[in-house]
């Protein structure tokens, strides 16, 4: 059974161009309604996708989500849905909050639970699922036609997003798997909207003891080619389970 009042969404934030990215999608209807519901409840849920704007026009966008089944975990369905829609398997996926809004949806009384994951765009092929129609990044302050409370919830997500990455290394998550230390703090100072002190930003990153220098040096680059390093995953568990102060 299909809980009409739930449903599960996913912002799916990435870096490119040193800019921030959101990734939106449009379904297919008629394939999400088989996804979602037997023959049977059907009749129960199909306002659910007559009503819904991304669902009935190719000009509205929304998050990689659905209405949750009865018998799903939360936490399983959203990873779940992410997997099943685009491929991406095995990413930084946390809950944000829920909204719940009286009116968010126009049509009935919907509360969301939304969860929020960062990925690097050019180390996932994502993978179109005959149940989506179109995935596409777009830049957050360059968004389209989204439905309901989409905007709302993004910049809720990247509140949560800036204040989480000035006490875990959550944007290591954003980096390919050697990057410079400009890199690094290009990508802090895209997320936080501010200039930071390079001397200060890179003492209090080496400090942490969370880089691993790989002795490699950048290639086919115009100016003098800068260090490659890489992220210590064991070096952060440790660190996390200790109680990690990563404040920046």
């Amino acid at each position: 059974m299909i809980l009409k009042n739930l449903s599960v969404d996913c912002v799916i934030f990435g870096f490119n161009n040193n800019k921030i990215n959101v990734l939106l999608w449009q379904a297919e209807p008629e394939l999400l309604e088989k996804f979602l519901t037997t023959k049977e409840e059907y009749e129960q849920t199909k306002d659910l996708f007559e009503k819904n704007p991304a669902l009935g026009s190719g000009n509205f966008w929304g998050f990689i989500g659905t209405h949750l089944p009865s018998e799903e975990d939360l936490d399983e369905y959203a990873k779940k849905i992410l997997q099943v829609t685009t491929g991406i398997d095995n990413i930084y996926l946390k809950q944000l909050q829920a909204f719940g809004a009286t009116h968010r949806v126009p049509h009935y009384r919907v509360l969301t639970v939304v969860y929020y994951a960062l990925i690097n765009p050019n180390y996932h092929d994502l993978k179109l699922s005959p149940i989506s129609k179109s995935l596409k990044w777009f830049e957050i302050d360059n968004l389209p036609k989204v439905i309901f409370d989409v905007k709302e919830i993004i910049q809720k997500a990247l509140k949560r997003l800036r204040a989480e990455v000035q006490y875990h290394p959550v944007g290591f998550h954003l980096l390919p798997d050697k990057f410079t230390l400009t890199e690094l703090q290009t990508l802090y100072e895209v997320i936080l909207g501010k200039k930071l002190d390079t001397r200060n930003f890179r003492k209090k990153i080496q400090n942490m003891g969370l880089l691993i220098d790989t002795n490699e040096k950048q290639t086919n680059v115009a100016h003098r080619a800068a260090k490659l390093y890489s992220f210590d995953v064991e070096i952060y568990q440790k660190l996390v389970e200790e109680g990690l102060n990563f404040r920046i």
